[in-house]
């Protein structure tokens, strides 16, 4: 820590507190305190020797940690939840210390390529829109869908007040014929592949995440990661590996 000290937003995102969106939240609300103070201003510069806290909870960096990980369905992408097993939930008992977090969205259905971290900055860097990071879904709906409908997708559809636009679809030659397709998205909403399928007068049966950037999911089996190095990690991403 330099003797000016560092931000405080970025100080959480450093503890593996969230993504820097998630932890001014934090601030804002009012759940970080500083020796002992609530602090509501992410630019508070916090130095040596400071206590920080978050809903009481004291906060120190942790070791950054950087996980390619295989969603199974049925499990959430989030740290907790009451009634729900979540992907920290199914990594080992060791790592609960490591305070560890998804990157970005992938539905509780949903399965696939997931990146799980305690470093915030690097979150915020891979999500962010400017940097562009594309993500493919390889996509089965429930019935066929015929070229007009095909070619309605492309062009984008309107659902809950969004018009969404996939960067790329094409159609898969797998069984069941006409039903699968891979999807490629940029930033993406929640939820966004299963919103366009409805408006589509269709449904998805089984949606997976099969790249981010150029990161491809190939054979790293279901419910399990690896773990890698922030520079190997983003290699991996901007210039292409297959797990």
């Amino acid at each position: 820590m330099s003797d000016e000290g560092i931000r405080l937003n970025r100080y959480l995102a450093m503890c593996g507190a969230g993504a820097r969106r998630k932890v001014e939240e934090f601030i804002a609300a009012g759940r970080v305190r500083v020796n002992g103070e609530i602090v509501t201003e992410p630019g508070r510069r916090i130095a040596a020797g400071d206590t920080v806290t978050l809903d009481g909870r004291d906060l120190s960096p942790a070791e950054p940690t950087y996980l390619i990980f295989n969603k199974p369905a049925g499990i959430l992408s989030a740290v907790e939840d009451s009634r729900e097993r979540t992907v920290i939930d199914i990594l080992p008992p060791s790592m609960d210390r490591l305070r560890l977090f998804p990157v970005g969205r992938l539905d509780r259905d949903s399965e696939g390529l997931i990146i799980l971290t305690n470093d915030g900055l690097f979150s915020q860097e891979l999500i962010h829109p400017r940097n562009g990071f594309s993500k493919c879904y390889e996509v089965e709906l429930r019935r066929p869908l015929d070229e007009e409908k095909l070619i309605q997708w492309t062009k984008g559809v309107s659902a809950e007040g969004h018009f969404l636009k996939p960067l790329s679809v094409r159609r898969l030659a797998r069984r069941p014929l006409q039903c699968c397709f891979e999807v490629v998205l940029g930033e993406g909403i929640k939820r966004e592949i299963r919103l366009m399928a409805r408006a589509l007068d269709n449904d998805v049966r089984r949606l997976f995440r099969r790249k981010i950037g150029n990161l491809t999911l190939k054979e790293l089996p279901t419910g399990e990661f690896i773990s890698v190095d922030r520079d190997t990690l983003w290699r991996y991403i901007r210039e292409g590996k297959s797990v």
